[in-house]
């Protein structure tokens, strides 16, 4: 029994000591400046990498947990600002870190930034790797889960999927990026990833569904307020009207919009060398309609200085095309050649090899990552239950051992009392039976003497029923006083002790949660709980700080808890110690509780 009762005093010291520990936070200015950087992050990530460098000068004081934390906004206003990662090694560490001590938040950004890291080192198996593990870690159900965050993951993990030409994934990537961004109220990215879904269908020659999409967006983006997103869009449809010889009228009107409304166009009406892709659409236009001066011109103006193979390719079919129809020998043979070199078959065999390798990688991939989840889920599940039976045991044995321990010593005084009491009985008996002998008899002393012993006698019989029947009755009585221990050891009590020491995903209790800690109060503390209503009635954040200052919680942690400021709470300390105890102080509000418990 001595043995089960010291591991119960290390299952209590444990926590505590880790408390402690946990106490010893940044200061409030540091977790300020952090909590600034990260409400700019999403939209100003410069202005919060400033804030962060600054914040880097005082790294000195820092714990493990803040420096981690600061690494992890850093690493992610460095990505938001488009700098590029060459190395994993700070990736690495904060996915393994907040694995272990990080929200559901910290750990899905951790893998999620390790991914992008992968991605631009051009590790395309290990960054999809890095997402599903970042999107495995997501819980939507969180009142604060960062959605903006699960958006972005799904988003590039579709640029990935397209590199590879995995046209399928990249397309239910983006669907699921698109529905995140609207649950996170991003409205422009959510029409944004609806829109990129297009240019896939059209690669897996699914031209009408690329339609339907792109026409959708466009409705969302004009319907939102966001008119150059949507005219740069309807450019994708010129591609699909273009190739239809049928529905170059509807080419022209878009076209004619496009030129009127664009800002993408300068002083000198000439896009800039990224947008040149439109000139293509428009000398087909005009190569459809037989005006092939028109149509070289345009295509001609695709060209600039440092362009490459692939923005090279819709130029030379072109002037292929226009020239084939002039019947310019010398012309032709030039441009199927140089068109020709754009379009390497090797290089499109090559491509092919890739895309099947990386295919069977990233399947492989998730059927391993999904076994090895079950796997872990199963080994979790065997854990709990061996850890739940071992716990249930050890509360029977040391709710027996007390039970029994308690009625021993119950026992114990009854007996003793009874025995007492016999024994007083026969003396008195005794002396009664000497007294009427002596009455007979002219002995006025002795009778005297024997008289006062008697009274003596009557009076300890008396006192002695009363405690005999007081401590006999003491298990009737037992539920009106108080029992501490049964409260500080109750599974709400304990909930708010890690709420406090910050080992619970949400830090503010809800209201129930309140509701039950003061029930559960009420119930094993009642003596106590009745006094906070006796004369001036706490308020329910007086009672509620009582309740929190007995269970040892620092009034830092309160003040979190209880979602008020510090001067707040001291004030209320103050005031529930005056109705309390008559004396208007703060401080000594928890030693005159504890005290006032002892007593009851």
């Amino acid at each position: 029994m001595k043995h089960i009762a010291f591991i119960a005093l290390w299952g209590l010291a444990i926590p505590v000591a880790l408390f402690v520990l946990l106490s010893c936070g940044p200061r409030k200015e540091y977790r300020d400046a952090l909590a600034r950087a990260e409400a700019m992050m999403s939209q100003h990530p410069d202005s919060a990498l400033r804030v962060l460098d600054s914040l880097g000068k005082h790294e000195a004081d820092f714990n493990r947990h803040f420096r981690m934390q600061y690494l992890l906004l850093r690493t992610d206003a460095l990505n938001k600002a488009d700098s590029v990662f060459t190395s994993d090694t700070d990736g690495k560490l904060l996915a393994d870190y907040f694995d272990r001590h990080g929200t559901v938040n910290e750990r899905m950004l951790a893998h999620y930034l390790l991914g992008r890291a992968y991605s631009d080192m051009g590790d395309a198996p290990r960054a999809i790797s890095c997402y599903q593990d970042a999107v495995e870690a997501a819980d939507t159900t969180l009142s604060d889960f960062n959605f903006y965050t699960l958006d972005c993951i799904y988003s590039q993990m579709a640029t990935v999927f397209r590199s590879q030409l995995l046209l399928t994934n990249e397309i239910e990537a983006h669907k699921k990026a698109s529905h995140y961004a609207f649950r996170a109220g991003k409205t422009e990215w959510g029409i944004y990833n609806l829109a990129m879904t297009a240019g896939a269908y059209i690669l897996l020659n699914k031209k009408d569904s690329a339609e339907i999409v792109l026409k959708s967006a466009i409705e969302q983006y004009r319907k939102n307020g966001y008119t150059q997103q949507a005219l740069r869009y309807s450019r994708a449809l010129l591609h699909l009207y273009t190739e239809n010889p049928q529905r170059m009228a509807e080419a022209k009107t878009l076209m004619d919009q496009f030129e009127a409304q664009s800002d993408l166009f300068d002083q000198h009406h000439e896009l800039p060398p990224s947008q040149r892709q439109y000139y293509y659409y428009k000398g087909k236009y005009y190569e459809e309609n037989n005006m092939l001066d028109s149509a070289e011109f345009y295509y001609r103006k695709i060209y600039f200085q440092g362009m490459d193979y692939v923005h090279q390719d819709p130029m030379y079919r072109g002037l292929l095309s226009v020239f084939s129809k002039r019947h310019q020998a010398d012309s032709i043979a030039k441009y199927a050649f140089l068109y020709c070199m754009v379009n390497d078959s090797s290089i499109a065999l090559n491509d092919r090899e890739v895309v099947a390798r990386m295919t069977a990688t990233y399947n492989y991939s998730k059927s391993q990552k999904e076994l090895e989840k079950q796997r872990k889920r199963a080994d979790r599940a065997k854990a709990s239950a061996t850890y739940i039976i071992l716990l249930a045991v050890l509360l029977i044995i040391m709710t027996i051992w007390i039970y029994y321990k308690k009625q021993r010593i119950r026992t114990a005084r009854v007996t003793k009392l009874e025995n007492d009491l016999l024994t007083a009985i026969t003396t008195r008996s005794n002396i009664q039976e000497e007294l009427e002998k002596l009455k007979g008899q002219d002995y006025e002393s002795v009778i005297a003497e024997k008289e006062r012993k008697l009274n003596e006698l009557t009076k300890t019989i008396a006192q002695l029923t009363s405690e005999n029947q007081t401590y006999k009755g003491k298990e009737e009585t037992r539920t009106h006083n108080n029992h501490l221990d049964h409260f500080l050891n109750s599974p709400i009590a304990l909930l708010f002790v890690k709420k406090a020491s910050g080992k619970t995903e949400r830090t503010v209790p809800t209201e129930s949660e309140w509701k039950l800690l003061t029930s559960q109060f009420s119930k094993d503390l009642p003596v106590t709980y009745k006094s906070f209503a006796k004369g001036k009635a706490l308020s329910q954040l007086e009672q509620r700080i009582c309740i929190l200052l007995i269970l040892d919680i620092p009034e830092f942690a309160i003040s979190i808890l209880s979602d008020t400021s510090a001067s707040t709470i001291s004030n209320a300390k103050a005031r529930a110690n005056e109705k309390l105890f008559g004396k208007k102080e703060a401080h000594p509000l928890k030693t005159n509780l504890l005290h006032a418990l002892q007593q009851s």
